[in-house]
């Protein structure tokens, strides 16, 4: 099986090889997500995961212990990423003057992503902070203005900032898989959109629960090089409160018949900033 393993990582280098080798080519506009593309990014977290917890070397001792007495020095990356979201499939919502129900659709966006972290004194534990919006996302109405798109002349974008700050717990670490992905699991505050009837605020603190890999796909690349340390990342998102439930009005003329479906995927690749902690 770790040969198998092995090998998968193998392809999966040098198909990276590839990229890295293109990377400066023009690249290609207006090319839509494939329906099973989602499926496949799903697929390749869950069997990035599984094969982390089952392959992964113990670490002797929990490693060195950090010299850091409270928080290390952080590190800032830019991340762009693809956002799937209702992964699962979006809940129903009844019209409240026409009486139709419809499914609220899966939609892909482009998000982009700057996140700080640090490790802290504790083993395997780091604190972390980022800002994320979706620069090409659209919606009906400008929120402050209220004037509407038709009003306008042409789409309002809904490019809002939302921000996370939480701890952040390695499950697998990359010595332990032999440089080839790590796992770790994330809760954090989500400061977000209203998205309760009652809310009295703009924005509404959440709890966020992240399931996290990074594949180290430049590995093979020289060590002291930038390229070693981008790496490809997948995010299982599930936004467990703040959101509406079966019965709320959000916004109002649209009644949700079952819970919101919060849980999201989100893929792309972390460029590092900062010269790498030590």
């Amino acid at each position: 099986m770790q040969d198998l393993l092995y090998s998968s990582y193998t392809k999966l280098r040098d198909l990276c090889r590839l990229t890295y080798a293109s990377a400066l080519m023009p690249a290609e506009r207006g090319v839509a997500m494939r329906d099973d593309e989602p499926r496949t990014l799903l697929a390749l977290l869950i069997a990035t995961t599984m094969t982390a917890l089952l392959f992964a070397t113990p670490l002797r001792a929990q490693a060195a212990r950090t010299k850091c007495r409270v928080l290390c020095t952080p590190t800032i990356d830019v991340m762009p990423a693809l956002l799937r979201s209702h992964l699962f499939g979006g809940p129903r919502v009844r019209n409240a003057a026409t009486g139709v129900v419809k499914r609220l659709p899966s939609l892909s966006n482009f998000e982009m992503i700057v996140a700080a972290a640090s490790k802290t004194a504790i083993p395997r534990v780091s604190v972390f902070g980022s800002v994320q919006w979706l620069p090409n996302a659209t919606e009906q109405r400008n929120p402050f203005t209220l004037y509407t798109a038709n009003e306008l002349g042409g789409a309002v974008h809904a490019n809002a900032a939302t921000v996370t700050v939480g701890v952040s717990g390695s499950v697998v670490t990359a010595k332990q898989t032999a440089g080839i992905a790590d796992v770790d699991v994330n809760v954090d505050d989500l400061f977000s959109q209203a998205a309760r009837p009652g809310d009295r605020s703009s924005y509404t603190h959440k709890l966020d629960l992240e399931l996290a890999t990074h594949w180290h796909a430049l590995d093979w690349t020289p060590p002291k090089t930038y390229a070693h340390r981008v790496t490809v990342f997948a995010i299982l998102d599930y936004v467990a409160t703040g959101l509406p439930h079966a019965g709320d009005e959000v916004p109002q003329g649209r009644e949700f018949l079952q819970d919101a479906r919060p849980t999201s995927l989100i893929a792309g690749v972390s460029l590092p900033i900062t010269p790498e902690a030590k």
